[in-house]
């Protein structure tokens, strides 16, 4: 069966459903019988006819409610049949909803009405359609039905790994272009490219439990589920390369989710999918204090967007300190200030051993980037009371409280043989 005639036979379920908002069981609802013959002969009637005998080709018959929380847009499934009595659902299927009843006194305006139209069936169909509807949004705590009243099974078309669709198919339009499959149908074929099924779970168990959320794994904070269960999914896929040393890192000992970096179907930032519009404003969501020092007057272009942490740091864990992309931090610096790197024939021992004793990467008020300001820096070492310098033996007005690069202008390290004290 193609896509467009799942699209068109939506469960009457959905239809209905979209009339209203919410899924509170009004307690009229354990007084109604459930007549699991008649909800055969409806099941009968929804495969003859299928949705669109009274909503139109794909639900073209719904009119937007410009005013509801989304515009008109479909965003989820609520539980109409839950919240009308039999006689008032056949009044909705035949009439529709009348322009006074569009919005719901005690609940949102719903994105769509659905019009129906009198004459598509009779009236012993209608009951029997109505009887189906109630079975496939069964109530909350219902008890084990003895055997022969049990609910039919769900339509044959919603089942399956690639039927998603029939009820969800606002999020399964948008996967079509969603990395996860539209580049890998490109690279790797229809077959291999991943499906919804691939991160949720067997859709199966799903629709046959009558949208059991507890059915499939869930992405979101609030789902049941460990955040160790949800990585372990994306980890299926994304388990090498940068991110081999996930498993132990500073961000996976702390609960971090993919998903709290990563949107996978709704990301604010098409590149790699980040949850924020950019790499640096994902980062931020946790690391506010580097946020504030790179509105510093010395800092790293970032804001100037011609660097980016993980050119830095790699998110996914490294085995070394602070996720450093190398093995120390000079060797991380390294990378972009290769003149610095030596080997020097007059090696300056703080500068070898760390760039960070002397700059603060991520942004400072002190020029480049230095943790203090000249002299206070060297004189944190350079306590000698014989230097000129000093206050008890400056010769001259002009060395006191100058900066010790006026003479020793090789701080980081000098080749030349008369170079010991980094004159030259």
């Amino acid at each position: 069966m193609s896509i467009r005639r799942f699209s068109m036979q939506l469960l009457i379920l959905v239809g209905i459903s979209l009339l209203v908002g919410g899924s509170t069981r009004p307690s009229w609802m354990s007084e109604q019988p459930f007549d699991r013959q008649a909800a055969d002969q409806g099941k009968l009637v929804f495969e003859t006819y299928g949705c669109f005998v009274c909503h139109g080709n794909e639900g073209s018959g719904g009119v937007k409610n410009k005013n509801s929380a989304t515009g008109g847009v479909v965003t989820a499934l609520t539980y109409t049949s839950r919240a009308f009595k039999d006689v008032e659902l056949k009044e909705r299927i035949i009439k529709g909803p009348s322009p006074a009843k569009k919005t719901d006194p005690k609940g949102p305006t719903p994105p769509l009405s659905m019009p129906a139209y009198r004459g598509m069936i009779s009236d012993a169909e209608l009951t029997d359609l109505v009887a189906y509807i109630r079975s496939l949004t069964p109530e909350e705590d219902e008890e084990p039905k003895a055997a022969g009243q049990e609910r039919p099974p769900v339509p044959e078309f919603m089942l399956g790994n690639n039927n998603c669709q029939v009820c969800h198919s606002l999020v399964t339009e948008m996967f079509k272009t969603n990395p996860h499959h539209g580049a890998q149908v490109t690279q790797k074929g229809e077959e291999e490219a991943a499906v919804c099924s691939t991160c949720h779970g067997d859709g199966r168990r799903h629709a046959a439990g009558y949208g059991d959320l507890a059915s499939i794994v869930r992405f979101s904070k609030e789902a049941s589920g460990s955040i160790n269960e949800k990585n372990n999914v994306c980890l299926q896929c994304h388990e090498k390369g940068m991110r081999l040393h996930w498993k132990g890192s500073a961000h996976e000992s702390k609960n971090l989710a993919c998903v709290d970096c990563h949107k996978i179907m709704e990301p604010a930032s098409p590149q790699k999918l980040f949850a924020k519009v950019n790499e640096l404003e994902t980062c931020f969501q946790c690391h506010q204090q580097r946020r504030a020092q790179l509105q510093r007057s010395s800092h790293m272009p970032f804001r100037e967007g011609k660097m980016k942490c993980t050119d830095c740091h790699n998110p996914h864990g490294t085995a070394n300190e602070k996720l450093l992309i190398e093995a120390t931090v000079n060797e991380n610096c390294y990378k972009c200030h290769a003149d610095k790197r030596g080997p020097f024939l007059w090696e300056h021992p703080p500068v070898a051993e760390n760039c960070a004793n002397c700059h603060e990467p991520h942004g400072s008020n002190h020029e480049k980037l230095l943790v203090v300001d000249r002299p206070r820096l060297c004189q944190r070492c350079h306590i000698e009371a014989r230097h000129p310098t000093t206050p008890q033996l400056a010769s001259t007005r002009f060395a006191f409280n100058r900066s010790c690069q006026n003479c020793h202008s090789q701080i980081h390290g000098s080749n030349s043989p008369s170079g010991v004290r980094f004159h030259r």
